[in-house]
C-alpha cells in the first residue's frame, strides 16, 4: 500500500480516477504523514500564531490516534497500519522517506 508521498501527481491521479474516495492508501502511514507536516508548521517561522494555535489540537488529535494505533498493535488488538518497519528515531516520528 503506497504512501502518499511517494506517488507522483500522474499517479496520484490515476488511483483517484480507478478508486475514487476508496484509494489504497495506508491510513496509519498517511496519519504520519499529516502529523510530520503539522510539526513542521509549528516548528517554523512560515505561519502566525494564530495559525499555530488552531493547528495545536489537529496535532494533539493526529498524535492521539497514532498512540492510539500503536498501543493496540503492542496489545495484539491488530493495526491499521499496512506498511513495513517502523523504527522510531528521538521524538517518536518515523524516519521520513527522502
Amino acid at each position: 500500500m503506497p504512501r502518499v508521498d511517494d506517488l507522483s501527481d500522474a499517479e496520484f491521479m490515476k488511483l483517484q480516477a480507478e478508486y475514487g474516495d476508496n484509494l489504497p492508501l495506508c491510513p496509519i502511514c498517511t496519519l504520519e504523514d499529516v502529523r510530520h507536516t503539522l510539526l513542521e508548521l509549528l516548528a517554523g517561522d512560515a505561519v502566525s500564531d494564530e495559525v499555530k494555535s488552531a493547528l495545536a489540537p489537529v496535532l494533539y488529535a493526529v498524535t492521539g490516534a497514532l498512540v492510539t494505533d500503536r498501543a493496540m498493535a503492542e496489545q495484539g488488538g491488530g493495526s491499521a497500519h499496512l506498511g513495513g518497519d517502523e523504527d522510531s528515531d528521538d521524538d517518536g516520528v518515523p524516519p521520513r522517506p527522502q
